[in-house]
């Protein structure tokens, strides 16, 4: 993704054996603004903020929240169902993206199979 001046994005990540959820508030945002997808080992979510509808006498004296799109990566692990990764968008508007880890078992007993000559 391009370079953007975005402001560091807050957010939260859980993990149990099954699974990593990430949470990510995402104020102003509706749902057909947020991307999400999977590239090199990262999530990456991008999104932008709508602007206020306010009369065009208006003028802006200070501005803090950004408008342009907003760029998000997040690294996850390496053993993770790529394929069953969801996101949603909550009521509150925050993301929810869960991620569902591969079992990977401490160890495997394999059986030696023995080769016929024939």
């Amino acid at each position: 993704m391009a370079e953007l001046n975005t402001p560091s994005i807050p957010y939260d990540m859980y993990e149990s054996p099954q699974e990593v959820v990430i949470i990510i508030p995402l104020w102003w945002v509706k749902k057909e603004s947020v991307e999400v997808k999977i590239e090199n080992y990262r999530i990456l979510v991008r999104w932008f903020r709508l602007a206020p509808q306010l009369k065009e006498s208006c003028i802006p004296i200070q501005e803090e929240c950004y408008r342009w799109p907003i760029e998000l990566e997040i690294d996850i692990p390496p053993q993770v169902y790529f394929d069953k990764i969801h996101s949603k968008l909550t009521l509150d508007n925050t993301l929810q993206i869960i991620v569902p880890k591969a079992l990977v078992p401490d160890k495997i007993q394999l059986e030696v199979e023995y080769e016929d000559k024939k």
